[in-house]
């Protein structure tokens, strides 16, 4: 629990620490964003971080290292995190598409969801 929290909190002073970075999760945000060569593998780089961080907590619950509170609460972050940068809906997508042992994560389960939509919904 104590490294789970120690990754996010890594991850999050990122965003204080790196003006592109905060840049990019500012871009990330509108639905309409258009990204660049670059920021397209930032994102890309970025969803594969979230999936990382969210299965790894999963893998954890599954062993007994998190309580059915935390994994809720884990669960509650993967849809906080898909309404707050929808412009990760396409990188997301592409990560599922090439790693298709994720379908089998339950904490996955609004991602997957969202990311097989034909249309992404306005957020």
């Amino acid at each position: 629990t104590y490294e789970i929290g120690r990754d996010v909190n890594e991850f999050n002073e990122l965003g204080y620490s790196d003006p592109e970075f905060a840049e990019l999760l500012i871009k990330s945000r509108d639905v309409e964003f258009e990204p660049t060569r670059v920021e397209a593998l930032r994102l890309r780089l970025l969803a594969n971080r979230f999936v990382n961080l969210w299965t790894i907590q999963e893998q954890a619950y599954r062993n007994g290292l998190l309580t059915d509170e935390q994994f809720a609460m884990t669960k509650a972050d993967v849809t906080t995190v898909i309404y707050a940068f929808p412009a990760l809906l396409p990188p997301w997508k592409a990560v599922i598409r090439d790693q298709p042992g994720l379908l089998d994560y339950v904490v996955l389960e609004p991602l997957i969801s969202a990311t097989s939509e034909e249309e992404w919904p306005d957020r």
